[in-house]
């Protein structure tokens, strides 16, 4: 008499299992939503950092130039080596491409739309390189010195718009991923 029919177990059992499925997907839900916000902030983060590798860059450029008569492909090769510019892989893929067809100009707008897909920037940021591109290499070493100078202060003014960005956006970002995570899973449920 006191003892429970499995008959009556199996459809409390089976009204468990659905309802634990329906959190572990909601949780789901919520951790996606939550990780789109984020990772949306993280790109504004990398936007910056990829800036100022891209400013550091054009000022070691001018140096190179400046005080070693270095030849472009060649500082594209030593700055695909160094650690603090592998992130970019503009300079890589520059020198790849600069082998090819021998133009520098073509090959570095060229390695600007392969790095795209990995690359933060966005398009006035891409705009500022392009030109940049399209100007070194055509001048005397005073002139490709001017031109390094001239768009890294370009580069600095997007620098500092993208770093309020990150402040003012990169927040709202995570709170609207966290935010829609709580709206899906409150409807869903």
């Amino acid at each position: 008499m006191g003892e429970i029919s499995q008959d009556r177990c199996v459809p409390f059992i089976r009204k468990v299992d659905r309802m634990v499925l329906k959190i572990l997907g909601l949780l789901m839900l919520f951790s996606v939503c939550t990780m789109i916000g984020l990772l949306k902030s993280m790109s504004l983060s990398k936007r910056v950092r990829q800036l100022e590798g891209f400013q550091n860059a054009l000022d070691a450029i001018a140096s190179e130039i400046r005080y070693f008569a270095a030849p472009l492909e060649e500082i594209m090769e030593k700055f695909d080596s160094m650690p603090e510019y592998k992130e970019l892989l503009v300079f890589g893929l520059c020198k790849k491409n600069f082998l090819k067809n021998r133009s520098f100009q073509s090959a570095w707008e060229k390695a600007l739309e392969q790095a795209k897909p990995t690359l933060s920037l966005n398009d006035g940021d891409r705009e500022v390189l392009v030109w940049f591109g399209r100007s070194l290499g055509t001048t005397d070493a005073d002139g490709q010195a001017a031109n390094c100078a001239r768009y890294g202060e370009l580069l600095a003014q997007r620098l500092v718009n993208a770093r309020e960005d990150t402040v003012k956006r990169g927040r709202m970002y995570t709170s609207l991923g966290v935010l829609a995570g709580v709206f899906c899973v409150t409807l869903l449920f």
